[in-house]
């Protein structure tokens, strides 16, 4: 008896150790914690962002797209889905989508409550064909694979944290990237080069390529989105049937005006952001003043209406062809020119859209433009004085026709003195009075000539549009002007915003926006003139 009672005891010994395993497992599995590591390979820090609260908060660890957004809704917060075609409106031959979502709501997790306002919490991932022909969420766990890219607003540091989600054989790892202040940090050098020739950018975050501003990016921020699912005009999946859990997904699709309200508060909590502005102390006065002169991110903008609408005008944003703060009173203006001038310059460039059989992307005259980022931030040095409206204008006055990847203008960056300092802009004004440049000089004159006043360079934007109106009635400007769009289009993959190894603004290779050309344009130069000619460059600009 003694022995049997013994080897009761021993045995329900042994099943209580066995469901304890069971009970140990199973309860690391379901409810265990993220590991959530820095790019540095070591164990991040805990974040204070939304997304932080969740994977440093003893919860099941949402190991792909499709956890996350459960715990999200379990959570009761909204998500909010937009989507553009990767590769082109009208080609989906390879099922590539992205799908950025965003989400907003009252997150109450352990002890912690945080309200997310929209603007606050973006995260994207992307789309695939399976082997069986359908549509899916590309969160396949292979070894590096992104299956998702996050970024949220920390309202304890006051900026974005960035994350990403990677595939490591079986499940998704996440990696803290770092924040807003580490972005700026990565681009320290951005168009203060060293050697030019050889730039250098920081590397504690991919991101840093895309998001100069350190905040969301959505780069058709302005109507007509061009590439963006509508609901009035949805995307082609090209036959592929999207998969029941890709269906849950696109349940929840909004229009892309939503995701660009978002972006822009998210922008604005950024920009304007006293503690960040305090952490920015510490850069230099030129990269403070580097949007006003440089680009460090860019937009696209394009005509109003799609091309197979078919419409017998075409608009061109006049964020063409000037910056669209020299005529801030005058919203969405636009220069109308003939679309049948406009095809046959299409056709003189043989113009083809890679990886199908059209002539041009979904909507005409498609064109980088400066970025509503860069825009804000010198915004925000008005708003604190550190410069005026004046100044500003007098700035974009040099190379005036060139609003972007004018490296005139962005030449006399270097002119500004290092230190933020009371005196730095008399010795900006030594600096270039010094400088034998003839843009140095040129703005010289706007900054000591009191009759450029604002009201002076509102009169000579609004007479320079009426001149590029009045000469793009004639089909040969029309033909020449396109040929300035090809080259402008072009100069974003040589700016040096496009440099970064880690990340370029347009993702060449998985995105594809630009129309290409038969024809090579030859090597010469052009420039657009104060009386809206495309002329070859010379080596001084009006």
């Amino acid at each position: 008896m003694v022995e049997d009672k013994e080897f009761i005891v021993k045995k329900g010994l042994y099943c209580f150790i066995v469901l304890f395993c069971m009970l140990t497992t199973f309860s690391e599995d379901v409810f265990s914690t993220c590991s959530v590591f820095h790019s540095s390979g070591k164990p991040a820090e805990r974040t204070h962002d939304a997304l932080g609260l969740i994977l440093f908060s003893e919860v099941q660890c949402p190991t792909d797209v499709f956890a996350l957004r459960q715990f999200l809704k379990n959570a009761g917060l909204k998500i909010e889905t937009t989507m553009v075609a990767n590769r082109g409106f009208h080609n989906p031959s390879q099922g590539s989508f992205s799908l950025f979502e965003m989400v907003l709501g009252e997150l109450k997790i352990m002890d912690h409550h945080l309200s997310i306002h929209t603007g606050d919490f973006f995260f994207g991932h992307f789309t695939t064909v399976s082997p069986i022909g359908e549509l899916v969420a590309d969160q396949n766990p292979e070894k590096n694979a992104l299956m998702i890219e996050a970024f949220a607003w920390d309202p304890k540091k006051e900026v974005f944290n960035f994350y990403e989600l990677r595939g490591e054989g079986t499940q998704g790892q996440w990696f803290y990237r770092g924040d807003s202040v580490d972005i700026f940090a990565d681009n320290e050098l951005l168009h203060r080069q060293p050697d030019p020739k050889n730039p250098q950018f920081g590397t504690r975050l991919r991101c840093s390529g895309c998001h100069g501003a350190g905040g969301p990016i959505m780069k058709e921020l302005d109507q007509p989105h061009n590439d963006w699912w509508e609901p009035k005009r949805k995307l082609n999946f090209g036959g592929h049937k999207p998969d029941a859990v890709l269906q849950d997904i696109l349940e929840t699709l909004v229009a892309p005006e939503q995701l660009s309200k978002s972006v822009l508060l998210g922008l604005n909590k950024l920009t304007f952001n006293e503690k960040f502005h305090q952490k920015k102390g510490s850069l230099s006065l030129q990269e403070l003043l580097r949007p006003l002169f440089c680009p460090v991110e860019l937009n696209l903008m394009s005509d109003i209406y799609p091309n197979d609408e078919v419409q017998s005008k075409v608009s061109i944003p006049i964020e063409f062809f000037i910056d669209s703060r020299f005529v801030a009173d005058q919203k969405n203006q636009s220069i109308i020119i003939s679309r049948a001038f406009y095809e046959e310059a299409l056709n003189v460039l043989g113009s083809h859209f890679p990886e199908t059989y059209l002539q041009d992307a979904d909507h005409a005259w498609l064109t980088p433009v400066k970025a509503k980022s860069d825009k804000l931030a010198v915004d925000k040095l008005i708003n604190n004085k550190i410069i005026d409206t004046k100044f500003m204008l007098d700035v974009l006055d040099i190379d005036r026709a060139n609003p972007v990847f004018s490296p005139t203008r962005c030449s006399l960056l270097r002119l500004l003195p290092a230190t933020l300092s009371v005196n730095w802009h008399d010795e900006f004004i030594k600096n270039l009075s010094e400088s034998k440049e003839w843009a140095a000089k040129k703005l010289l004159k706007n900054r000591t000539s009191p009759e450029q006043n604002i009201e002076f360079y509102q009169q000579k934007a609004r007479n320079f549009l009426n001149h590029c109106q009045e000469k793009l009635k004639n089909s040969k400007n029309v033909a020449m002007m396109y040929r300035l769009l090809v080259q402008r289009r072009m100069e974003v993959s040589t700016s040096e915003i496009s440099l970064n190894p880690l990340g370029q603004i347009l993702e060449p290779g998985f995105r594809v926006i630009f129309p290409e050309n038969q024809r090579i344009i030859e090597s010469s130069t052009l420039k657009l003139t104060s009386a809206c000619e495309v002329i070859e460059q010379q080596d001084k600009t009006s």
